[in-house]
């Protein structure tokens, strides 16, 4: 298929204002130009890369990555590269990633190695790999901020958290001195990411998880964003409100369904929706119903089959524990829960121990 010229995008998006009900002046006031910049890029010229970002989100925002990917594979403006291979990476538009690093890493070596690494190593973010990239001696702003970032996912990884902390610190103070509008963003919704983790699960902090996932949302940097806000959230509320939780629950299924790819995910995460289910005694609907576990769940049957399963002792000696009034069984939960330094999710058997009245302290 032929790439369309960055012209003819202008004249697509062109087009489609005419029919619409939107001006070039409103488009420029929401995106917070001005409309010369507005009617330049129209017209076919060139201007800041997020700027066409916005405008195309915001104009034709259902062809977002079809005419994304075109105008980066038209040819960009060395000095746009760094904000177009973000994009591309939030996106998960890979292949552009790898088109514009081959037609870019002869002139703007730093963008291009930086995020090579991360095509190869995305997935396993480890100190070992990592550490590798220091040697490169990055002089641009936008280069240390990013390694600086990587290093925090690294240190997360590790369990490291108070380390993710510092390199979370040292980065943030980076990322205020970017000029360019979408890498702020971007960036900024990558620490967010990892802190909401941490937070919650690691900190045991519900209401700065809260924030950290709430400013993933308004950020719409990504839909990977989108998904592990929801799911942090509706964790969150697992021992506060059932109709909370279960409302996140489903807003992050609902945009999980849409890659069956990962359908390894979907039934995991269903699982849990189920295990939400039983905990607050509500019939397990059958979209969760999805394993051998969930079906024990719904016949409340006893779960020893899962005792020895590493993801579901916890929950199996959790609930076999408060059915049986069985407080060793339901340390046991706290303890596998706290073994995996997942202690949010270990507030769950703390709390039936305290019903039993054994006040365990973690």
């Amino acid at each position: 298929m032929s790439v369309i010229a960055k012209k003819e995008i202008g004249k697509i998006l062109k087009d489609s204002l005419i029919s619409s009900e939107m001006t070039q002046l409103d488009i420029a006031k929401k995106i917070g130009i001005t409309k010369g910049y507005m009617s330049k890029f129209l017209s076919g010229k060139e201007i800041a890369f997020w700027m066409v970002i916005e405008a195309v989100n915001c104009i034709l925002p259902e062809k977002e990555k079809e005419l994304m990917s075109d105008y980066c594979k038209s040819g960009i403006d060395k000095k746009y590269l760094f904000c177009a291979l973000e994009y591309c990476y939030t996106q998960k538009m890979f292949d552009v990633m790898r088109y514009l690093i081959v037609e870019s890493s002869s002139v703007t070596s730093e963008p291009c190695s930086l995020y090579k690494w991360i095509l190869n190593y995305r997935g396993n973010f480890d100190m070992q790999h990592i550490s590798k990239l220091r040697n490169n001696n990055f002089k641009s702003l936008e280069a240390k901020t990013l390694l600086l970032i990587l290093e925090t996912y690294g240190y997360y990884n590790l369990g490291k958290y108070d380390m993710a902390h510092f390199y979370i610190s040292k980065a943030e103070s980076f990322i205020t001195k970017i000029k360019d509008p979408f890498l702020r963003k971007s960036f900024s919704a990558r620490i967010d990411e990892v802190l909401a983790n941490v937070y919650l699960k690691q900190e045991n902090n519900v209401e700065l998880a809260r924030l950290a996932a709430k400013s993933l949302l308004e950020n719409k940097v990504s839909e990977s964003h989108e998904i592990t806000a929801n799911h942090l959230l509706a964790l969150s509320y697992f021992l506060t409100s059932y109709e909370k939780s279960i409302a996140y629950y489903n807003l992050f299924l609902d945009l999980m369904e849409q890659h069956p790819e990962r359908v390894d995910e979907i039934i995991q995460n269903k699982e849990e929706i189920a295990i939400l289910q039983y905990y607050w005694k509500a019939s397990i609907d059958s979209r969760y119903d999805v394993s051998d576990f969930t079906s024990k769940l719904k016949k409340h049957s006893v779960l020893s089959d899962y005792y020895s399963d590493e993801r579901l002792k916890p929950y199996a000696y959790l609930f076999d524990g408060i059915k049986e009034a069985r407080p060793d069984k339901i340390l046991l939960s706290l303890h596998y829960f706290s073994e995996k330094r997942e202690y949010f999710r270990a507030n769950i058997p703390k709390l039936e121990l305290q019903k039993l009245e054994l006040d365990y302290k973690l």
